[in-house]
């Protein structure tokens, strides 16, 4: 049996209380019908569920539909800090626009120095915990950022494994704009839900651009009733937390510790797991570095033998 740790997904499905609770509501329907436009409903749930009024909310097929309305929005120059999410820069470079690389420091923090001196950047994207280093970005360090007056995206994609919540920095800062997903913590990848937070003014621009009916009726009824099951949510991103914590002390000699639901790991991997019949991450860009997911306890006993038994042959 394959075992498949390469996409960062949830280690659990969708309950099956909340299967057959949305079957209910697929059955009473009417699917001929568009949906409601704006997803008022959706709105008001993430709303009240991330403490925030409404009018500071978006929501989109999955963050990337935010992020590429974002870039392409910038009519300039991108920042990145890379080794980051690699489709920054596939969405800078569909626009023809220019990505201005700032590489991360050894510890993999923002050289923040760096970053204040570069010229005519028009947009700033920050990811943490990153992708795919795991690591948090210091609080301090997004607030020298957001000092600059810049537009900046926090892409906070695995927040909910995190600890850490930005939000507050929304309270001072009008050029932020933070950016989540369902697709994560909530187990729900595969229905391309992502939304965003920030000043009533941005959003207001943000929402200019999208097209009237731009999210289906089952993806938004989905995320309702899933925020209704937070608590399935926190249980789920409790177990994979301590299992990030236990595959990292099994294997640190080859791992960087992480805040997120994988772990980055110090050697390319990808065809030894292969030849085991597991599949993590290949990083084409970092020539030296894989990524792996964490999965379920027996898929990461599977993957901590093989790791441990490449350290004893290797290191």
């Amino acid at each position: 049996m394959t075992v498949y740790l390469d996409k960062n997904e949830n280690a659990f499905d969708i309950p099956e209380n909340v299967k057959y609770e949305f079957m209910e509501y697929i059955k009473k329907t009417n699917l001929n019908r568009y949906p409601e436009k704006g997803l008022p409903s959706l709105l008001e749930k993430i709303g009240d569920f991330s403490g925030f009024n409404d009018e500071n909310i978006i929501v989109g097929n999955g963050s990337d539909e935010l992020l590429n309305i974002l870039i392409n929005q910038a009519k300039g120059d991108i920042l990145i800090n890379t080794p980051t999410f690699e489709m920054y820069n596939f969405y800078a470079n569909n626009y023809g626009y220019n990505t201005v690389n700032v590489p991360l420091k050894s510890d993999f923090s923002l050289d923040t120095e760096n970053i204040i001196n570069k010229n005519n950047i028009k947009l700033i994207i920050i990811c943490s915990p990153n992708n795919p280093t795991g690591n948090l970005i210091d609080m301090g360090q997004v607030e020298q950022i957001l000092e600059l007056g810049i537009p900046t995206i926090l892409d906070n994609a695995y927040y909910e494994f995190s600890g850490e919540d930005y939000t507050d920095l929304l309270n001072k800062y009008d050029n932020l704009i933070i950016l989540r997903t369902f697709s994560k913590a909530f187990s729900m990848a595969g229905l391309r839900i992502g939304y965003g937070i920030a000043n009533k003014n941005v959003i207001s621009n943000i929402k200019k651009l999208q097209a009237p009916f731009y999210m289906n009726v089952l993806s938004a009824k989905l995320a309702e009733i899933m925020i209704d099951n937070y608590s399935t949510v926190q249980e789920h991103v409790k177990y994979i937390i301590n299992e990030r914590e236990r595959f990292y002390n099994a294997v640190k000699e080859i791992a960087y510790d992480s805040k997120a639901n994988f772990l980055f790991l110090k050697k390319d991997l990808y065809s030894y797991m292969e030849k085991h019949d597991i599949i993590i991450r290949k990083l084409p860009l970092l020539k030296d570095r894989s990524r792996i997911t964490v999965g379920k306890k027996e898929e990461n006993d599977i993957a901590i033998d093989a790791i441990k038994e490449y350290i004893s042959k290797n290191l």
